[in-house]
């Protein structure tokens, strides 16, 4: 049988060993049979908690943006408030918690944009993307013990122009969240003026 016949589906699993697990991650190694019979072992999984991030703007179309020491890369980086949505908690008030804690910003419209997977090849968890608007500080931030962070108002515009230009170095997902949040502000803007920054 031609292999363009055959359809994408789920693997079978045969078995499945958890290497390591913390709060943070848990690290599972599949011995998985593919729906043209290869068999793939092991096969690494991270199983993760869902994330969140949000693009939040002020009320002078400025996004609230925070710049952070990722050790992963190795760099302070550029980037949008986000976190983790902890066991049963919903991801906008997840979302809305991570803000106040991280920037000490609350915001007094919440939109919830399109949902995407992290990286499904080896991980199992989704990023939650929001669009905060008349975001206003309240003075109040909680940050975690590996958290050093600066808050950096950017007008929206130039934000973009910074991204597009090759200035701005984010994460993939924060990316797509601001890509999200133009694409909602160009198709909602004549009903709500507080998009037009976004709108570009």
């Amino acid at each position: 049988m031609s292999t363009d016949a055959i359809k994408p589906g789920p693997w079978t699993v045969e078995s499945s060993r958890v290497e390591f697990s913390d709060r943070f991650l848990t690290h599972r190694m599949d011995r998985c049979v593919t729906e043209r019979g290869f068999v793939l072992d092991p096969y690494h999984v991270v199983e993760l908690k869902e994330w969140c991030h949000a693009v939040a703007l002020t009320p002078a179309g400025e996004l609230v943006l925070i710049e952070e020491y990722r050790h992963g890369g190795g760099a302070v980086v550029r980037g949008l408030p986000a976190g983790t949505v902890e066991q049963a908690e919903d991801p906008q008030a997840a979302m809305a918690r991570e803000l106040a804690e991280e920037t000490g910003y609350e915001a007094a419209a919440w939109i919830a944009l399109p949902v995407m997977w992290a990286n499904p090849a080896l991980m199992n968890n989704r990023a939650h993307s929001f669009l905060a608007l008349d975001a206003r500080p309240t003075g109040t931030r909680s940050l975690d013990p590996g958290e050093t962070i600066e808050v950096v108002l950017r007008p929206a515009t130039d934000a973009f122009g910074d991204l597009m230009a090759g200035r701005l170095c984010m994460t993939s997902l924060h990316i797509a969240g601001m890509m999200l949040a133009r694409e909602y502000a160009r198709a909602h803007a004549a009903e709500d003026p507080r998009l037009a920054p976004l709108a570009g």
